[in-house]
This record gives structure tokens, C-alpha cells and sequence, in this order.
């Protein structure tokens, strides 16, 4: 699958590559004749591999665990002990991509609410509220944990949408803000997600300030130890602005200035933290900035992705991929 070169004005350089990544392996069934030994080696497996196991305690502000579960087919009463006996059976093990609604292949996943999709990544709204009009989300297809650690060409595409982004926003007079934020990089629970956030031009350049005070204001409530606060990351980016493996928010502006926090204490740190300080910027009330994140009707979020997508129609790099 080749890229053509050249988005608009600005064009932008993509290598070729080829389709074949874009489907993840597919989940395996444990299927066994002998019910009890079944039983056994599942429990084994379970205790042996930490990736099976799902955290009864959900992600704050982000509902992950809205997928398919695994629940008990328990019958009802009447059938006496041989309708418990057949209850006693394998359960089928939940892959990552069925446990997350935003991998690609779940095919329980929000695909109304999906505008472009590239090679490895794609674009969507919001599965809750917006915060402002033309909040959208940038991710990678396969289950990813964060920016830092993604592979080169998962990384370009991002770039691309973020690029295209501003210069669409740009033509309403407003700036992009993007957030990540990165924690439970051990139970790889989260998948990478970036919002973006388009502002007034006016409101938009005083982002940077807003964000460096609430994060030291904050920094006493979350911190454990010394660590430097706030790390610019205007010349050296994110990739070589903190090792591999660390929870993270980080925040840029466009594309070249941005802020990232290394996350001392993921127990304090809110993962609404970002979304909240923008709403402080917008001068939302404040007993709406630590509500959970409400869903709308899917008949709302059919109307908004047709009106960001009339909008975004002349800026879509992605129709360059053949």
C-alpha cells in the first residue's frame, strides 16, 4: 500500500507500507473434552500469566471495561445438581482487543463514531461528551499503551492526523491542544489515546501557562520525591524527553511546544486532569469539571460526526492512501 505525497500547502512525507499490519491475531478458544482437567489447566494459565486477569477496578473517567465480559451463564432453579454440572465448563479466555473498545478489530467497538482511518492508526469523536464542538481522538488500530513507545510508522500517522488537524482549525481561527495521558502501563489496560481539543486563538495561547501552574500546584498532592515537575518538551520531544516504561501526561500545542509530567503516584493523579484544566480555561462551572464523562445518544454523535466530517473532508490525508 503506497502513500502519494502532499496534503494541501503542506505536504507531508509518508514511506510505503503495506497493509497486512492492520489486522491484528486473531483470539484462540480453549476448547478440552475432560471438563475437569479443562478447569484445572485454565486456572493454571490464569494464575501463571498476569495478562488474563481483569481488574475488577475500572480506569477513573475512562470506561474500558463497557466491552464484552465474562459472565456466569448460571440457569435457573428446577434443573437440580445436572444443570450445576454443566455450568462447571472452560470459559473461553477474553483477548485484549475484545476487553478494549477502542482496538480496532473488537467488533463491538463505537464504529459510528469513526471519521478517517489510515494504515495503523484512525480518527474518532468522543465516546462521551465533548468538551468543546470538534473534540476528537487520535488512535492506534492495535492495542498500543502510549506515544512514547510506538513504532515509527504508528508515529508518522499520528503526526499527519495532528497536522491536519491545526490546519483545519486553523481555517476557524482556533488552535489545537492535544493530551495524552499514560498510566497502568503494567496491566496494559489503557489503550493510547490522544484528545485533541480545538480553542479560541485568544484562550488557545494562554494554554501553556494554565497547564504549568495547575501542574505545580498540584505537584505537592501527587508527588512521592523530588523529580523535576515539568519537562519542556519544545526541543527534545517526547521520545527523548523520559525513558521507556514511565506513566506519563503530557500536553503540546500544535506541534512544537509541549509540557510532560512524569507520574509519580498514579493513585493521586486523576486521569481527567487535562480535560479539567481545560474546562477551568473555558470557565466551565466547577461542579461540572469532576463529573463523570456523560454519554450522548447515538443519534447525537451520528449528527456530530457528519458535521466534523463535512469540515474535515478537504484536510483528510488519508484519502492519499491507495
Amino acid at each position: 500500500m503506497k502513500v502519494k505525497q502532499g496534503v494541501g500547502k503542506n505536504s507531508i512525507g509518508l514511506q510505503s507500507v503495506k497493509s497486512t499490519s492492520r489486522y491484528v491475531i486473531q483470539d484462540k478458544s480453549v476448547r478440552k473434552r475432560d471438563d475437569d482437567d479443562a478447569d484445572k489447566n485454565l486456572a493454571r494459565k490464569i494464575m501463571q500469566n498476569k495478562q488474563y486477569s481483569v481488574s475488577g477496578q475500572a480506569d477513573d473517567e475512562y470506561d474500558y471495561e463497557d466491552g464484552p465480559s465474562r459472565m456466569s451463564r448460571k440457569k435457573g432453579g428446577g434443573q437440580g445438581h445436572r444443570d450445576a454440572e454443566k455450568d462447571i465448563r472452560p470459559k473461553r479466555i477474553l483477548t485484549q482487543q475484545e476487553r478494549c473498545q477502542f482496538c480496532f478489530e473488537n467488533p463491538n467497538r463505537p464504529k459510528h463514531l469513526v471519521v478517517s482511518i489510515a494504515n495503523f492508526t484512525y480518527l474518532m469523536l468522543p465516546q462521551w461528551e465533548p468538551v468543546v464542538a470538534g473534540h476528537c481522538c487520535i488512535l492506534p488500530m492495535q492495542h498500543e499503551a502510549a506515544t512514547r513507545t510506538i513504532d515509527d510508522n504508528i508515529w508518522d500517522e499520528i503526526r499527519n492526523f495532528k497536522k491536519c488537524l491545526i490546519m483545519m482549525f486553523a481555517k476557524q481561527e482556533k488552535e489545537v491542544v492535544f493530551l495524552e495521558t499514560v498510566m497502568g502501563l503494567a496491566q496494559q489496560r489503557r489503550h493510547c489515546l490522544i484528545e485533541c481539543i480545538p480553542l479560541p486563538q485568544e484562550i488557545a495561547k494562554e494554554a501553556p501557562l494554565y497547564f504549568k501552574k495547575a501542574i505545580d500546584e498540584a505537584e505537592d498532592e501527587w508527588s512521592q520525591h523530588n523529580a523535576k515537575k515539568l519537562i519542556d518538551t519544545s526541543q527534545r520531544g517526547l521520545r527523548r524527553s523520559i525513558p521507556k516504561d514511565f506513566p506519563y501526561f503530557h500536553v503540546e500545542f500544535g506541534l512544537n511546544r509541549g509540557f510532560v509530567h512524569v507520574i509519580d503516584d498514579e493513585k493521586q493523579f486523576k486521569s481527567s486532569f487535562g480535560l479539567n484544566v481545560i474546562r477551568g480555561m473555558l470557565g466551565i462551572r466547577e461542579e461540572d469539571m469532576y463529573r463523570r464523562r456523560r454519554y450522548e445518544s447515538m443519534e447525537l454523535q451520528k449528527q456530530a460526526v457528519s458535521t466534523f466530517a463535512r469540515d474535515w473532508e478537504a484536510f483528510d490525508w488519508t484519502k492519499q492512501l491507495d
